[in-house]
């Protein structure tokens, strides 16, 4: 397949068109995140292990995608190059995939626990409970 070069921002709807016609969604978020949300389909490429070609299967094109969309962004040129095809960067992370409806698995317990860890860091300041401080 010859490679177009197509490094761009797509929304979720031009993420759906481009799944039908035969893109691959590739997932470079951490080890770590996927406790929070896994998308099944999605081959999984995590940013800090990328270090050579990405094999897409044979896809056209390739949608990279992270938590927000801002590490895809960040690094686009980058990953434009791991993979032999067309590729592009979806807007909104996992959360546009959920909006999607492309299947996602997990129960969002990370989240929950991120959220906990900040408010017991915010009770240690606030009561000046800070250990090492």
């Amino acid at each position: 397949m010859r490679k177009k070069q197509i490094v761009r921002q797509v929304n979720y709807d031009e993420a759906r068109q481009l799944i039908e016609n035969g893109a691959i969604l590739v997932d470079v978020r951490e080890d770590m995140e996927l406790m929070a949300k896994k998308v099944p389909s999605a081959l999984h490429h995590p940013l800090s292990g990328i270090k050579g070609p990405i094999d897409t299967k044979g896809a056209n094109a390739a949608i990279f995608f992270c938590a927000s969309g801002a590490r895809t962004n960040s690094y686009a040129m980058q990953l434009a190059q791991c993979v032999d095809c067309d590729a592009y960067m979806l807007v909104g992370g996992v959360h546009a995939l959920s909006r999607m409806g492309v299947k996602t698995e997990g129960s969002g317990m990370f989240k929950i626990f991120g959220i906990g860890a900040g408010l017991l860091l915010l009770v240690g300041w606030a009561t000046g409970n800070l250990p090492g401080l």
